[in-house]
């Protein structure tokens, strides 16, 4: 079993530890292509959480179109989440392929504690809401996107 770090905009992660938020979506870097489900998440170095499923998507739109968009940005249309994420990652980024990772808290429990905005605002998305996926969102290139604590 892993743990690895990821780190998260406030909002998405007040969505997360509420429930709202069950999938969490980032491009496919090579750090995040090692994770398997039972595979540990520790959200912002301190939220532990379970990666019940991991499913791979060639880009954003096959996402969609598998993936309940309320799931990853409740209240999104689709086309506001498709926008969303192809401001927040370009083409090139793209091409790597989509991770989709479905989470639950360990133990099953949410609860809103430690959402300090440690991260500062979210980037604006359409309609001026937040950034809603929280993918990529501490360091889009991934060279920050989490640690690994069993060291892969």
């Amino acid at each position: 079993m892993r743990v690895k770090i990821l780190w998260v905009r406030e909002e998405p992660l007040r969505w997360i530890l509420m429930g709202r938020k069950t999938i969490e979506v980032r491009v496919a870097y090579p750090n995040l292509t090692r994770l398997s489900p039972g595979d540990r998440l520790q959200l912002n170095g301190q939220h532990l959480f379970v990666i019940r499923r991991i499913a791979r998507y060639r880009d954003f739109e096959e996402l969609l179109a598998h993936e309940d968009p309320a799931a990853i940005a409740p209240g999104w249309t689709p086309a506001q989440l498709l926008e969303a994420l192809r401001r927040l990652y370009p083409p090139e980024k793209e091409a790597l392929g989509v991770i989709a990772l479905e989470i639950a808290p360990e133990g099953g429990a949410h609860g809103a504690a430690g959402t300090s905005g440690f991260l500062g605002e979210a980037p604006q998305g359409p309609s001026g809401a937040s950034n809603p996926s929280g993918a990529g969102a501490f360091d889009p290139d991934g060279s920050h996107a989490g640690t690994d604590a069993t060291g892969g």
